[in-house]
């Protein structure tokens, strides 16, 4: 079993150092990787893309520091553009993904990223602390019963953490929201027909923090989906 993933851009602000810029995995993906006993490709470049994406079983996209351009969804483009055009990138492989109708789990920018692929909107957030529980990174959802988030906390009310400045604001029409916080912000979408599942939060923490422990059943459950 082979999950493949996406690279994430780095600036460390020191340009004169040859180290300064990497693209990089976070190191709970490779715990994940390795509890669940599956590899997992980062795709590099899209230079022979399909042929690499056809030896993988499902599709998992990370989240980013980097936000995507707004002309993606009609509005207008950053000044100065993103570095990196990470959506852009990102898009092709989606594309073989879906089109070949392999599973794929996305996260905080995935989740964004997969709601702009299917003609959903972002929007900044105006107050990102406002959306926090006090001072702790983190905020109450309220779930869908038979979501894929359901399947994960067996209730209607979980706690997450949170990281993010921008939001879904337009639900792209072939995904269902499945999780929302109590101001209105879209935690969780799903399209069980097309294998696609996505969380605004970070549940691939629960491999390094113990009190999101539960969550590793979300990675748990999607390889069995991309099992079957």
């Amino acid at each position: 079993m082979i999950f493949a993933t996406l690279l994430r851009y780095v600036d460390f602000g020191n340009p004169n150092s040859p180290w300064n810029y990497r693209y990089y995995i976070m190191h709970d993906y490779e715990i994940m990787a390795r509890e669940l006993g599956v590899g997992m490709c980062a795709i590099m470049s899209l230079n022979d893309h399909e042929k690499i994406c056809e030896k993988c079983d499902g599709l998992i996209i990370p989240g980013s520091g980097t936000n995507c351009c707004p002309s993606y969804y009609g509005e207008p483009p950053m000044d100065p553009p993103p570095v990196v055009d990470e959506y852009g990138f990102d898009s092709k492989i989606m594309d073989y993904f879906i089109k070949h109708n392999k599973p794929i789990f996305g996260v905080c920018g995935g989740h964004q990223w997969l709601n702009i692929y299917f003609g959903g909107t972002l929007y900044n957030m105006s107050d990102v602390a406002s959306h926090h529980n006090g001072d702790e990174r983190n905020h109450e959802i309220t779930i869908t019963p038979g979501s894929f988030v359901h399947d994960v906390f067996k209730s209607e009310k979980a706690i997450t953490n949170s990281y993010h400045g921008q939001a879904i604001g337009k639900l792209a029409p072939e995904l269902t929201a499945v999780a929302v916080t109590s101001d209105g912000i879209i935690e969780a979408v799903e399209n069980k027909e097309r294998r696609i599942f996505a969380t605004q939060w970070h549940p691939e923490q629960s491999y390094h923090v113990d009190k999101w422990a539960i969550e590793k059943k979300f990675f748990e459950n999607f390889l069995e989906v991309c099992r079957k």
